[in-house]
């Protein structure tokens, strides 16, 4: 469970990352970058992140079917371009579809999470109606 929970730290904080990275294009002094983040926030580290989840978990998560290939690329792309301060390759747009693609693997971290835990026996922190949603 540690390295889903690792995850679902990596997307809080990218959650932010993306947030300030709009929030730029209102404002160009505001930059992800004045702001101290945890985690490596790119598309490499979710690669990595995701392998560790597969390999430690020897299944099909719903992290892992969430979202599709063209999705997760794009996503990667995005969060590499602001990363490396490429705006002119950014625009809100693009921003707002990597939050929607980044909220399609919380959801699917946070069922996996919830699957886990319900197979292992521990209480269920969620109701059962908010499992596949």
């Amino acid at each position: 469970m540690y390295y889903l929970y690792k995850m679902q730290d990596w997307i809080y904080e990218c959650e932010l990352f993306l947030f300030l990275a709009e929030v730029h294009f209102i404002d160009s002094k505001v930059s992800p970058f004045c702001y101290h983040f945890c985690h490596f926030l790119t598309g490499n580290k979710l690669d990595e992140m995701l392998n560790t989840l597969e390999e430690k978990y020897c299944r099909c998560l719903n992290v892992h079917g969430c979202v599709a290939k063209k999705e997760l690329d794009d996503f990667k792309n995005i969060v590499d371009s602001i990363t490396l301060e490429k705006w002119e390759l950014l625009s809100p747009e693009k921003i707002n579809v990597a939050q929607r693609i980044l909220q399609k693997l919380a959801g699917g971290l946070r069922n996996d999470i919830i699957q886990i835990s319900k197979e292992k026996g521990y209480p269920i922190l969620y109701n059962e109606t908010e499992l596949n949603q």
